[in-house]
C-alpha cells in the first residue's frame, strides 16, 4: 500500500479502480502553404470556427440543463473566446504572413496564450489557460486533427487519473460511473474544478507522475477533503476509509438541513458567513445559503477580459445589480487589485517587466491607473445611494497609500453630494501587518486576504509551491499575522474578516475563530459545512485549539492537529 499526497479541489470520498487517461498527441500538419492557398486556409479556419461554435452551444445548453446556469456560463466564456475578434485574426494573421496552415496557425497561437496564462501569479489566470487549450482541441477536432475527449463509457466505480482534464471533459464523463478524479495539474478556481463540484465528483490534483506510477485496474481510495489518495490500499485502510466516508456523508446531510440557521458556536457566539463572488449575479448565492452578504467582490476581471476600460455607467450597472440581489445586505466592492499578473489589454504599456513585487493593488491605482481609479470609486459612491455596498482597498502598505484613497474617495463623494460608504483596507502584506494599528484608525473593517499575505509572509511564489511542503496558511508565521491582526481590530472594536479561501476548509475556519476573527468569506458552496462545524464547536475550545496551533513550529503538524481535532467535534 502506498499513501500519495495531493491538493483537494472538489470534496467527497471515492473508492474504485484506476482508468488511466492518456490523450496522446494531435497529428497537425507540419508542412505549410503556399500564398495562392491563404484564402483557402482561412476558409477552413472559418468553417472549422463556425463548427466549434455550433457544438459548444450544445454543451452550454447542456451545462446550463444539467447542472445550472452558473456552470453554463463556463461554456458561454468558452463561446465568447471562441468569438473574440482578436483571437480569429491573430490565427488569420498567421495564415496570411506566416503561410502556416490552419492546424499550424491554432496550435501556435493557442500555446502561446497559454503559456502565457500558465506562467501567471493569480491561480484565476493560470487556470484560464484550461480554458483555451479547450477551445482549440474543440477548433481543431473540427478540422480533422484534434484529440477525442474522455472516454464515453467506463467501467462501475471507476477513478479516472489523467495528467490534465479540460472543462468539455467533465460533461463528456460517464458520470454515473466515475467515483473519483486524480489529475497531476490543475487547481481549486478552475472550471473543471467547479464543474468537479458541480456534479459531486471528488477531485484531488497535483499528484505528480500519476499517469506513470498508477497502472489500469490498480485499486484506489480518494479523499477529496484531504488529498490523500491509497494506491492498492490494505484492508485496514479500507475499513477507516469507508468509516470517514460514511461520517462525512451524515454531516454532509446535517449540514445541508441546518443551512437555514445562523451561524453561531455552539455557546452561542455569533459568526458571520459572506460570499466571495466574481461577478454581480453571484450576489443571489447569499440569499441561496442564507449569508450575512458579500464579503469580497472581485471586480478587476470585469476589466481584464475588455478591450477598452468599462464606463462608469456599465460599471455603476454592475455594482447596483449585485447590491439589488444582496437585498439590503452588506456589498464589500474590492478596487481594482491589478498589476503583478494581471494585466488588462488597454493597459498592456504601462506595465513593469518584473511587476510581481512591484506596483500592485491599491498602489498602482494610485499611479498608474488613477483615472481609472476615479471612475471606479465614482460608480461605487453612485451604486451606494441605492444599497448597502462598502468599499475595500487592496494591497495596502499603510497609512501613506490608504490615506490618499480615502482622500480621494472623499472628493468624489463631495462632487457627488452623498456621503462616503464605509470604507475597509486588504491585509495581505507584512507592511499591512507592521502597520495594523495605523490603518484601523482609519478605516471602519478590515479583510484578511491569506493568499497573499501567505506568499509574502514565507517569501514563495506561489508559482513554485509544489517545491515547498510548508507552504500553507497553516504556517505559524503566517497564523500569528493573523492573530495580531485580529487582536489589533478587536482591540478597537473594529471587524475584521477573512476572505482568503483557507476560510472555506471547515478546520481551518475554526481556528480563525479561535484566533479571534468572527466573520468569514468564501466561496457560497463552502458555507454549509462551515456553519455545520462552528455550530457544533465552542468558541471557548477553540481558542484553546489556536493556541496549540500557536505552538507548533511546522503546519503539517498544525494540520494533523486540525484533523484530530475535527474527528473529536
Amino acid at each position: 500500500m502506498q499513501i500519495e499526497r495531493g491538493k483537494a479541489v472538489a470534496p467527497g470520498f471515492g473508492d474504485g479502480r484506476a482508468h488511466v487517461y492518456r490523450p496522446g498527441s494531435p497529428r497537425l500538419v507540419t508542412c505549410g502553404i503556399a500564398p495562392s492557398a491563404v484564402a483557402a486556409e482561412q476558409a477552413r479556419f472559418s468553417a472549422a470556427l463556425a463548427r466549434a461554435t455550433e457544438r459548444l452551444e450544445r454543451l452550454e445548453h447542456a451545462a446550463r440543463t444539467e447542472l445550472g446556469p452558473d456552470n453554463g456560463d463556463i461554456f458561454a466564456a468558452h463561446l465568447a473566446l471562441l468569438r473574440d475578434s482578436q483571437f480569429i485574426e491573430r490565427i488569420n494573421g498567421r495564415i496570411a504572413t506566416q503561410l502556416e496552415s490552419a492546424e499550424q496557425a491554432i496550435d501556435a497561437t493557442v500555446g502561446e496564450l497559454a503559456q502565457a496564462l500558465g506562467q501567471a501569479d493569480d491561480e484565476n489566470f493560470r487556470e484560464r489557460a484550461q480554458d483555451i487549450r479547450d477551445l482549440g482541441r474543440w477548433v481543431q477536432r473540427q478540422l480533422g486533427v484534434g484529440l477525442g475527449g474522455v472516454p464515453s463509457t467506463l467501467p462501475p466505480n471507476t477513478i479516472l487519473v489523467a495528467q490534465e482534464l479540460l472543462p468539455s471533459d467533465l460533461l463528456q464523463l460517464d458520470r454515473a460511473h466515475v467515483a473519483g478524479i486524480v489529475t497531476e495539474a490543475g487547481g481549486e478556481v478552475g472550471h473543471v474544478a467547479i464543474l468537479a463540484r458541480a456534479i459531486g465528483v471528488p477531485y484531488v490534483t497535483g499528484l505528480h507522475d500519476a499517469t506513470e506510477r498508477i497502472r489500469d485496474g490498480m485499486r484506489l481510495l480518494l479523499d477529496g477533503q484531504t488529498g490523500e489518495v491509497w494506491l492498492e490500499p490494505d484492508a485496514p485502510s479500507i475499513d477507516a476509509f469507508a468509516e470517514r466516508k460514511r461520517r462525512y456523508d451524515e454531516q454532509g446531510a446535517k449540514a445541508s438541513a441546518q443551512e437555514s440557521w445562523a451561524c453561531s458556536t455552539r455557546d452561542g457566539v455569533r459568526i458571520f458567513l459572506l460570499a466571495n463572488i466574481g461577478r454581480a449575479k453571484d450576489a443571489q448565492e447569499v440569499a441561496r445559503h442564507n449569508l450575512d452578504g458579500v464579503g469580497l467582490f472581485r471586480t478587476e476581471y470585469m476589466f481584464l477580459d475588455e478591450a477598452q476600460p468599462p464606463s462608469l455607467e456599465r460599471q455603476r450597472q454592475v455594482y447596483e445589480e449585485a447590491a439589488s440581489l444582496a437585498a439590503g445586505l452588506p456589498v464589500v466592492i474590492r478596487t481594482l487589485d491589478l498589476g503583478g499578473d494581471k494585466r488588462p489589454a488597454f493597459l498592456a504599456p504601462q506595465f513593469e517587466a518584473n511587476p510581481n513585487l512591484g506596483l500592485r493593488g491599491l498602489r498602482f491605482s494610485l499611479t498608474v491607473a488613477r483615472d481609472l481609479f476615479r471612475t471606479q470609486l465614482r460608480a461605487i459612491v453612485q451604486a451606494a445611494r441605492h444599497g448597502n455596498v462598502r468599499v475595500l482597498f487592496p494591497m495596502v502598505l499603510g497609512r501613506h497609500d490608504l490615506r490618499q484613497a480615502i482622500a480621494l474617495l472623499d472628493e468624489l463623494c463631495s462632487d457627488e453630494g452623498c456621503k462616503a460608504p464605509p470604507v475597509g483596507a486588504m491585509i495581505e502584506t507584512p507592511a499591512a501587518v507592521l502597520t495594523i494599528g495605523e490603518i484601523l484608525d482609519l478605516v471602519e473593517f478590515v479583510s484578511i486576504g491569506t493568499n497573499d499575505l501567505t506568499q509574502f509572509v514565507l517569501a514563495a511564489d506561489r508559482n513554485a509551491v509544489e517545491l515547498l511542503e510548508d507552504y500553507s496558511a497553516l504556517h505559524p508565521a503566517v497564523l500569528r499575522a493573523v492573530g495580531y491582526v485580529a487582536d489589533a481590530a478587536n482591540s478597537k472594536g473594529k471587524s475584521v474578516s477573512v476572505c482568503g479561501e483557507a476560510a472555506a476548509d471547515p478546520a481551518t475556519a475554526g481556528l480563525f475563530v479561535g484566533l479571534g476573527v468572527r466573520t468569514l468569506s468564501m466561496s457560497p458552496a463552502s458555507t454549509a459545512r462551515v456553519r455545520y462545524l462552528l455550530g457544533k464547536s465552542d468558541c471557548t475550545a477553540l481558542k484553546q485549539l489556536a493556541q496549540s496551533a500557536l505552538a507548533l513550529d511546522d503546519p503539517k503538524a498544525i494540520e494533523a492537529l486540525l484533523q484530530q481535532a475535527g474527528t473529536e467535534i
